[in-house]
Parts: C-alpha cells; sequence; structure tokens
C-alpha cells in the first residue's frame, strides 16, 4: 500500500486533477511511514493528510491542525461555525474534534481495502472532496 500510494507519489497526482483549478497548487508533506500530508501556504503543520493505519484496519482522510495552539483553537472554532453545511457536504462519517491538549482535526475513517489502484483513486476523491469543502472554509481563519 505504501508504495502503490506513497512512494510512487501517486496519491498526489491523483488528487490534483479532481480539485478546482485554485486548489491544485498544494505542496506535499511526506511521505512518512504510513501518512503523506498536503498543505497550502507555509505551514505544513497545517494539514490534510492520509494516514494508513494497518492494524486498525482503516485509512484516515482528512485535516490535521497541528501548528501553536492559537492557531489550532482559532481554525478548529471557525470550521466548527460550519459543522452542519461540513457534515452536509461530506457525509455523515465526518468528525470533528480536539484530538490532543493542542492538536485539532477534521476526519473520517474509512476502511482498508485490497491494495488496488482503484481504492489509491477510492483514497484521492475522498481527499479533493475534504479539501473542496474545507479549505474555502480555512481562508479567513489562516489569512
Amino acid at each position: 500500500f505504501r508504495r502503490v500510494l506513497f512512494r510512487s507519489a501517486l496519491l498526489p497526482e491523483l488528487v490534483r486533477p479532481l480539485l478546482p483549478p485554485e486548489l491544485a497548487g498544494f505542496a506535499v508533506r511526506g511521505p512518512m511511514f504510513s501518512l503523506v500530508g498536503f498543505y497550502y501556504g507555509a505551514d505544513p503543520k497545517l494539514h490534510y493528510e492520509v494516514w494508513v493505519q494497518r492494524r486498525l484496519g482503516l485509512v484516515e482522510v482528512g485535516l490535521h491542525l497541528e501548528a501553536d495552539a492559537a492557531t489550532n483553537a482559532a481554525e478548529f472554532a471557525a470550521l466548527s461555525e460550519h459543522a452542519g453545511e461540513i457534515v452536509a457536504r461530506l457525509g455523515p462519517g465526518v468528525e470533528g474534534e480536539p484530538w490532543t491538549k493542542h492538536w485539532a482535526r477534521v476526519h473520517q475513517s474509512l476502511p482498508l481495502q485490497p491494495l488496488t489502484p482503484d481504492f489509491a483513486v477510492q483514497v484521492a476523491e475522498r481527499v479533493a472532496a475534504f479539501i473542496t469543502v474545507l479549505q474555502p472554509l480555512r481562508a479567513g481563519a489562516s489569512a
């Protein structure tokens, strides 16, 4: 799975054409271990992430807010104001939560499926959906 999605850099190149042109210019963080991140701007600690959790049989897709506590809190608060819209657009399996004392995330866990190119496309589609919905809502908080 790592070889298919991460080491070959396939996932970012699957995500990019699924985005509107104004969102296709993300930078890539990683791959590191079993995760890869996509970010905008100067801080890679505020990133969309795909995290393969083999032992749990899950793939997490979401926005991770892992910068300083004040930045994370401001971004999470701004997104929380749109919680109803986010769930309506991304689906009922999407959760927003403080993850640790200082970090937060908006994410969804997907069942890990057979490691095929088709599954890579499914994951890319989910990442693109998160970016398309959340990034415009983040613009004010991260500016």
